[in-house]
């Protein structure tokens, strides 16, 4: 393993290429070389990649509700696996043996991000594998959240695609997912929910938007009384509840608007707004638009 980059620059280590290139199975046949960032999309058939390793950070997004198996050794040998459950981000460092099972076709991103490209953004280098939701993310992250959804739209082939754009789209993508999972947001910080908690009541928010979700409520589906998950979910996510449901709710509106004919006062009763003229204000807050703008981009 080549030893860290050096703040002063001096034993930084030069700017590579090794990104592999299109496969002859067809897989990787959307595959964008980048200076900082290169970047992989696809509608990912079922497939299994044996254990390998590469000289880069691996910053892989799962984009739709499905499942796949990931393992990987750390540095004293010993073997590791988990199943990820999309959507969600996990990011595998340089120089990390690992291997992918995709049981399911899916709608993938990968981010092969450079070791000069992570000191610059981080002042360091990733040391460990970490998985986010990708909901927490994108509730936190406007950025992160309209980036992924552009990188479903390219999967599914409902974008236009050119080497330029999607360099540019994945370099920004991969900037804002490393801040949020390694910076000094709360995402990169411990003391807050235990990950299955944490899980537990963003599925349940996410199954639930239509209805009250107070957090007795939400307190409920995560195990803990309401005074406490109030102050673990703030160190957790880096949002009040009542905010990160907001934001859930605005994404959900987003959501149907891009792919339903239904009216504005339908969506925002679906997503538990009290009214269109309410989800027209928190789309103003979080989106810095309107509904109608939102469908307007459809006949882009």
């Amino acid at each position: 393993m080549t030893d860290a980059p050096d703040p002063g620059g001096a034993n930084q280590p030069a700017p590579t290429s090794h990104v592999l290139s299109p496969a002859a199975n067809g897989y990787r046949r959307r595959l964008f070389p980048g200076r900082g960032v290169s970047i992989y999309y696809d509608r990912h058939p079922p497939n299994e990649w044996d254990e390998h390793t590469r000289t880069q950070a691996q910053v892989s997004g799962l984009l739709e509700a499905v499942e796949c198996l990931v393992r990987w050794r750390t540095a004293d040998g010993a073997r590791h696996e988990t199943w990820v459950k999309g959507p969600a981000v996990w990011v595998i460092p340089a120089n990390v043996p690992h291997s992918l099972t995709y049981p399911r076709e899916a709608d993938m991103v990968t981010l092969f991000v450079e070791r000069t490209f992570v000191f610059e953004t981080l002042g360091r280098e990733i040391a460990e594998f970490a998985l986010v939701p990708l909901a927490q993310l994108s509730s936190r992250d406007t950025v992160i959240g309209q980036l992924t959804k552009t990188f479903q739209k390219l999967c599914r082939g409902k974008e236009k695609e050119n080497a330029l754009y999607v360099e540019s789209i994945g370099t920004v993508l991969g900037t804002h997912i490393l801040q949020a999972m390694f910076g000094d947001s709360p995402c990169g910080k411990r003391g807050g929910m235990p990950v299955g908690a944490q899980l537990r009541v963003m599925r349940f928010i996410d199954e639930h938007l239509a209805d009250r979700l107070d957090l007795v409520t939400l307190g409920r589906a995560a195990g803990f009384s309401a005074c406490h998950l109030g102050r673990l979910f703030k160190k957790s996510m880096g949002l009040t509840p009542h905010d990160y449901v907001m934001r859930r709710r605005v994404a959900k509106a987003e959501e149907l608007l891009e792919t339903t004919d239904k009216k504005e006062v339908e969506i925002a009763g679906l997503c538990g707004f009290s009214d269109d003229t309410h989800m027209a204000r928190r789309f103003r807050r979080v989106l810095h638009c309107s509904p109608r703008a939102v469908r307007a981009r459809r006949g882009e």
